[in-house]
């Protein structure tokens, strides 16, 4: 009896072949992984415009209950001397060692203005992940975003000068107060450790002062005073400034005369409705 004998053996790649798989999918990776990470910076972004709008509109909605007053940008004195904290106030110390825990949210205890639950604003947004930008690379800060610097609102007297003591402009109370509201920051969207919560730059002078957020594709979004937000590209150079000044421990750009930044002239402008020198 004769017996048929049936090759059961399977062909296996070569190796071409699994070298020309391996670079379709290289291929395919390379094509898809930029994509992916663009979708998720505009997540982000996403993210960050919600949570700016939501404290615009909470400013606005906060002003509507307190006879159109808008919470003060920074701390001061009022005109009985007693000391005023700002939308949210200055943390105890510059330490940091408290910035992501309960008691920073809560406030310590020797520090009444200490904390994010003392913010005028924290009955409207009462989550502390809408007060950070989720690409604010200072993991130990609660809060990124910052007040502009020319609302005054609760308290009792306006400064006479503006940041770096020079003669100011005009701050505000009343969002009524101001010409085209939608044209003039409420909330900045910033970046490195920000002490006071208030965003400070320059009237007088062509210099920055407080360094805006460059995470959202080399640039920032801010929210202003009718309850838009919108997102600025920064320039390379104004990118380039900001990263090389004092981000992971401080709060300032680097202390330089700018005479031809068109962004430093649109933040002005945004944060004081005009600039004090002349371009």
């Amino acid at each position: 009896m004769n017996r048929k004998t049936t090759n059961n053996a399977i062909k296996g790649f070569t190796l071409i072949e699994l070298l020309v798989v391996i670079a379709i999918i290289a291929l395919l990776l390379s094509i898809l992984l930029p994509s992916l990470s663009r979708a998720k910076d505009i997540a982000k972004r996403i993210g960050c415009s919600a949570n700016l709008r939501s404290l615009a509109m909470a400013a606005i909605f906060y002003a509507d209950a307190n006879d159109g007053l808008v919470p003060s940008s920074t701390n001061t004195w009022n005109d009985n001397g007693v000391w005023r904290a700002g939308w949210v106030g200055q943390t105890s110390a510059p330490s940091r060692t408290a910035l992501d825990i309960h008691e920073q949210v809560y406030g310590n205890g020797s520090d009444e203005f200490t904390g994010l639950h003392k913010s005028q604003l924290w009955n409207y947004i009462e989550n502390t992940g809408g007060w950070r930008c989720p690409t604010d690379p200072d993991r130990k800060q609660l809060r990124s975003y910052c007040m502009a610097g020319q609302w005054w609102g609760k308290h009792y007297r306006a400064p006479t000068n503006s940041i770096g003591y020079d003669p100011g402009p005009d701050v505000y109370k009343k969002i009524a107060d101001i010409k085209g509201p939608s044209q003039r920051f409420l909330f900045v969207d910033a970046i490195g450790y920000n002490l006071d919560a208030y965003f400070a730059i320059w009237y007088t002078r062509s210099m920055w002062w407080n360094i805006p957020q460059f995470n959202h594709g080399g640039g920032s979004v801010n929210g202003f005073a009718d309850g838009h937000v919108d997102h600025y590209k920064l320039n390379y150079e104004t990118v380039e400034m900001a990263e090389n000044g004092n981000i992971s421990n401080g709060y300032r750009m680097p202390q330089v005369y700018v005479p031809d930044s068109d962004d430093l002239a649109v933040y002005q402008r945004a944060t004081w409705g005009e600039l004090g020198w002349v371009p």
